[in-house]
């Protein structure tokens, strides 16, 4: 039933995207969502460094590093690039204005959004963290899988952003990739921190610092990236 759920979502988020291809001549959108998906790939390596796992009634379209990829979390991988597509889709009708204060505020929504999905997904028994989810500092793993998603997405939006007047062929060949790789950037470096010290089963004071570590990371990753559109928006004010 779940699985029939999400086909019907996936449709529909093509369709609409597909829509706004024809209508708006901006083929990002449909791009975007494929690039959410392709993302979805690494989750095998991500379940094995961060200790989660998804329930095993789910069909699994691979399996890697004795992990799998089901085929739910394939399905649904667009979802990792809606909150970048909606902010995208407010600029370009001057509804959002890219700056540093207004890309934090969305950093912030964005963090929001996938703490959310984070705690319907774990209440209703789609995934589980071990040990409870419990982290050093008694950080939720929801809190931090919804901060490193949502940097995700802000990396997301920003190649979106960047990319708008590219021709198809370097939107396509910049855009697609992007979240992947915003994701490995930000779940196997950011996060190395405190996978590490988990990963060794450190004492308490070794993951603290790998807490610390890696929430500021987050952080300066986020300021990295709210920098580089405050800039974008102030070049593009600029006189000729």
């Amino acid at each position: 039933m779940m699985e029939a759920g999400i086909v019907l979502f996936t449709l529909g988020a093509y369709g609409l995207a597909g829509f706004l291809v024809w209508r708006d001549r901006q083929p990002q959108y449909l791009i975007a969502l494929a690039a959410g998906q392709a993302a979805t790939t690494l989750s095998p390596a991500w379940q094995r460094l961060y200790g989660f796992g998804y329930d095993p009634s789910f069909g699994d379209l691979v399996v890697m590093l004795d992990r799998p990829l089901p085929v739910p979390v394939f399905l649904s991988g667009w979802t990792l690039m809606l909150p970048p597509l909606a902010i995208f889709y407010l600029y370009q009708h001057r509804w959002w204005f890219s700056g540093y204060l207004t890309a934090v505020l969305t950093f912030v929504l964005f963090t929001l959004y996938h703490v959310l999905v984070e705690t319907v997904g774990v209440r209703a028994g789609w995934w589980q963290y071990a040990g409870g989810g419990s982290l050093p500092f008694d950080v939720s793993a929801t809190l931090l899988a919804g901060l490193m998603n949502g940097l995700v997405s802000l990396g997301g939006l920003a190649a979106l952003l960047i990319t708008r007047h590219y021709a198809l062929p370097m939107l396509t060949a910049v855009l697609l990739p992007a979240p992947l790789l915003m994701s490995i950037l930000v779940h196997g470096l950011l996060g190395a921190p405190l996978y590490t010290v988990l990963l060794l089963r450190a004492q308490s004071w070794a993951g603290g610092l790998g807490m610390l570590g890696t929430l500021g990371l987050l952080l300066w990753g986020a300021h990295i990236i709210a920098s580089e559109l405050a800039r974008q928006a102030y070049a593009g004010r600029a006189p000729a």
